[in-house]
């Protein structure tokens, strides 16, 4: 049995996992996150802001520490979106190596799909034979196809709920206005998956399943959960009315009513609604009426393909 630590640095939010895993199985130990909104203010000129640096630094830092303090033999941290999108990408990871020691894999879209895939694919069953597997983080969005338990296709599409949160969200609470610009973005984007990957996202069948913090606070908040239970998270079907009724409860209130609402973590408050409107119009273009959380993904996925736990045949 060894132990491994994964990181991952998203754009809205840096967690851990601190694990024990043999040749047939992952063996969670510990668990931590903090939101650091990595990619916020990055619209105007595409630079991970200094204070969002220094932050996420000493983040990457505590964890780093906490995984050498519970003996993890490999450390694997990975960034995602927002860093690989970053003007100044080489001063964030020099700035992490010199707090941690260490520098992050900066992963593509297609490597960050695939690792999602593998995380959903290790904690919950596909319910269909063919399926979409969904991935919304705070800088891009990735799909990835999936056929009877294997990995087929991916694209990772440019939407993300930090910035459509800054660029949409302009009152509080949001307005009609802001709301309708929110949901034409979000419909324009997506014309891409349908121009260049329609056949093959088609195919997929209608079966959704949806990981990250967008699907499983919505799912905690479909359950009204006073505090967060991956158990009963984790394979809850989410409806598409379940989603539309939280939009509109969403949409009511202003952002410190919407951080009381149960199930809702205050720190995400403020893309919630953004996020939820991915989901919803995502949900739509595979006119499914539902999708299957997971509350597994790419942290997961990080030290299962690391340590060939999860075997899944990949093809070109």
């Amino acid at each position: 049995m060894k132990r491994i630590a994964s990181i991952d640095i998203g754009s809205q939010t840096i967690r851990l996992l601190i694990a024990d895993c043999n040749a047939r199985a992952l063996y969670p130990r510990e668990r931590d996150r903090e939101i650091v909104r990595l990619g916020s203010g990055m619209q105007d000129d595409g630079m991970l802001q200094p204070d969002r640096i220094e932050q996420a630094a000493a983040c990457m830092q505590l964890f780093y520490e906490r995984a050498r303090r519970q003996d993890a033999g490999e450390i694997l941290a990975v960034a995602t979106a927002c860093v690989r999108q970053a003007r100044n990408q080489r001063t964030f990871l020099e700035r992490v190596q010199d707090a941690c020691g260490h520098m992050p894999d900066v992963l593509d879209g297609r490597r960050e799909a695939w690792l999602a895939c593998c995380g959903v694919l290790g904690s919950i069953k596909c319910p269909a034979p063919s399926s979409v597997i969904i991935d919304i983080g705070g800088g891009s969005t990735e799909l990835a196809a999936v056929a009877y338990g294997s990995f087929q296709h991916s694209v990772s599409l440019p939407i993300g709920v930090i910035a459509a949160s800054e660029r949409f969200m302009r009152s509080d609470p949001p307005s009609e206005e802001d709301i309708a610009a929110l949901r034409e973005w979000i419909q324009h984007k997506l014309t891409d998956l349908a121009a260049h990957y329609s056949q093959t996202f088609r195919n997929a069948g209608s079966a959704l399943i949806a990981t990250a913090g967008t699907a499983t606070t919505l799912a905690a908040m479909d359950l009204r959960l006073g505090s967060y239970l991956p158990d009963l998270i984790n394979g809850h079907v989410l409806t598409g009315a379940a989603i539309s009724a939280l939009l509109d409860d969403m949409v009511s209130k202003p952002l410190v009513q919407r951080s009381l609402m149960p199930g809702l973590e205050p720190g995400r408050a403020a893309v919630i609604i953004a996020g939820a409107m991915i989901l919803q119009q995502i949900m739509l273009f595979f006119k499914s009426a539902d999708c299957t959380v997971s509350d597994s993904g790419l942290l997961e996925g990080i030290i299962l393909d690391h340590a060939s736990i999860k075997r899944i045949i990949e093809k070109s």
